[in-house]
Order: structure tokens, then C-alpha cells, then sequence
């Protein structure tokens, strides 16, 4: 029923033959399958590398190459305002673009929706929260016991229930 021709080595085979049934992809596959690379090296063996007309000795891994100390350990200081790469302009250029369109959807939510702007409220760092000093002063530097679940949805089964430990800010 399948009308879509495929075309294998072999012909033509229609597409839905080819894919299911009996597994005419892996016969075909396999007829005409070639070496893996492993299988090549070990039938002819790994060839010649050449680099600008001369043979590559992969046997050896002396090398002429002289480094200076004195270069190898000078710093580069960065100037952190000025890209280093294209990927760093790229980012940039982006950030940009979504902070101008965060502006233009500003406006746009204020003078044509005539919404009120809401202003963002930072509550700090996660470092921050986990220095906050909890409101009971009693159980201030104790850690906090959380109970096991046990996989319906609550944390036992015959527990009651208690009151959380405040927090500041809370």
C-alpha cells in the first residue's frame, strides 16, 4: 500500500518495506556494508601521515619546538568591558537586544495596554538566604529535621502534622 519509492542498492523498494517487516534495511545494509576503521588497520594496516609533502614520525615524540619560561608564565590582562571572541561579541550583542526589548515592552505595556510598570524586587543572593538569621533565637545554629517521605504525598502515615520553624522575613 506504502507508495514511496525507495531507492537501495538493490532498486527500488517501497519505504514501508524497507523499514518494517522482515528487516529488508538489514539485509541490504549488510550486503553492502563496509569495513569499520578497526577492521581496515587490521586488513591493511594504519597508512602514511604526510604534512607539507614529509612523512609524520608517530613513533617518536621529540620535537623542536622551544618554549620560554619567562613568556609561558606572563599574564595577559584582560580588559573585562572588551569581547576576547566572537562568541563574547555574539552574547553581548544579544543581552543588548533583550534588554532593549524589555524596554520597548515596557513602554509598550504602560502607554497601550495601560498597565502599571511593576518593579522587580530583589531578595538577595542564595548566599544571603542561607545566612539569614531564623526569628526563634532558641533554635538559632540547629539544623533543620525534615522527615522521610514515603511516597504518597505526605511524610508518614500516622504522623501529625507541625508547625514550621519561623524564618526571618517571614
Amino acid at each position: 500500500m506504502c507508495i514511496i519509492p525507495y531507492a537501495t542498492q538493490q532498486g527500488e523498494i517501497s519505504f514501508c518495506a524497507y523499514n518494517t517487516g522482515v528487516g529488508w534495511r538489514q539485509i541490504i545494509e549488510n550486503m553492502h556494508k563496509n569495513a569499520t576503521v578497526a577492521e581496515w588497520y587490521k586488513t591493511h594496516g594504519k597508512h602514511e601521515i604526510y604534512a607539507k609533502g614529509k612523512a609524520v614520525d608517530l613513533k617518536s615524540f621529540e620535537h623542536s619546538l622551544v618554549i620560554d619560561a619567562e613568556d609561558a608564565s606572563r599574564v595577559r590582562h584582560l580588559e573585562h568591558d572588551i569581547p576576547q571572541t566572537a562568541a563574547e561579541e555574539d552574547r553581548i550583542r544579544r543581552k543588548k537586544a533583550w534588554e532593549e526589548a524589555a524596554k520597548v515592552r515596557a513602554i509598550y505595556e504602560e502607554l497601550v495596554l495601560e498597565e502599571a510598570a511593576t518593579d522587580v524586587v530583589q531578595i538577595g543572593s542564595v548566599s544571603d538566604i542561607a545566612k539569614a538569621v531564623p526569628a526563634n533565637f532558641t533554635n538559632a545554629n540547629k539544623p533543620v529535621n525534615i522527615a522521610p517521605a514515603n511516597g504518597n504525598g505526605s511524610s508518614s502515615a500516622n504522623a501529625t502534622e507541625t508547625a514550621a520553624e519561623a524564618v526571618a522575613g517571614d
